[in-house]
């Protein structure tokens, strides 16, 4: 259905949870109540595991972001009709916030690493990060910052269905996107 509807951003929210979820999985499977010293196969994937770690830190704030960022433009729609156009610009922006961005985060953060990775007995690989001042603006504020700015959309967003609802559930009727009221609250739950 999300495919179907053009709703990128919980499609990438999926991807980056399923992602986070098989990185933990292999984790805690291959380190489970040890701490050896990875092999050179082992190290590869902590390498790739812990690159995914950062990229999962902004990725799922931003997908949350990107969420609540086409809810609020639901709510507070005017007109009924949205063109191909409108959902084609709304995939590119939730693919440059949702793909782009991580990856460039991944990049920034390597810059901060004091080491490769670190082993963690039952969980696995876990990124390093050299905590100076330039750490802490580039790598560690971003993701909570995201996330506040989420917040305050997904807050404006619940305002405006509120005061708006009778009207908001003519527009989800005659939308071909397949989008009613419960669902609506249930995208809005899970971002």
């Amino acid at each position: 259905w999300h495919m179907q509807a053009w709703n990128s951003a919980t499609c990438y929210m999926m991807m980056w949870a399923s992602i986070g979820t098989l990185i933990h999985m292999v984790g805690s499977t291959i380190w489970w109540r040890n701490i050896h010293i990875p092999s050179s196969a082992e190290a590869t994937w902590c390498d790739i595991a812990t690159k995914l770690i950062i990229g999962l830190s902004i990725a799922i704030p931003l997908s949350s972001f990107s969420i609540n960022r086409r809810l609020y433009n639901i709510a507070t729609i005017r007109t009924i009709t949205i063109t191909k156009e409108q959902k084609r610009r709304d995939v590119i922006i939730d693919s440059i916030l949702c793909v782009l961005c991580p990856i460039i985060f991944m990049a920034v953060h390597y810059t901060m690493q004091g080491h490769r990775f670190d082993v963690i007995e039952n969980i696995g690989c876990w990124p390093s990060t050299y905590l100076t001042l330039p750490a802490y603006i580039l790598v560690l504020a971003p993701p909570i910052f995201v996330g506040c700015v989420s917040l305050v959309t997904c807050s404006l967003s619940i305002r405006a269905f509120v005061k708006r609802r009778q009207e908001f559930n003519a527009i989800l009727r005659s939308s071909s996107t397949g989008l009613n009221a419960p669902r609506y609250m249930r995208l809005m739950t899970l971002a």
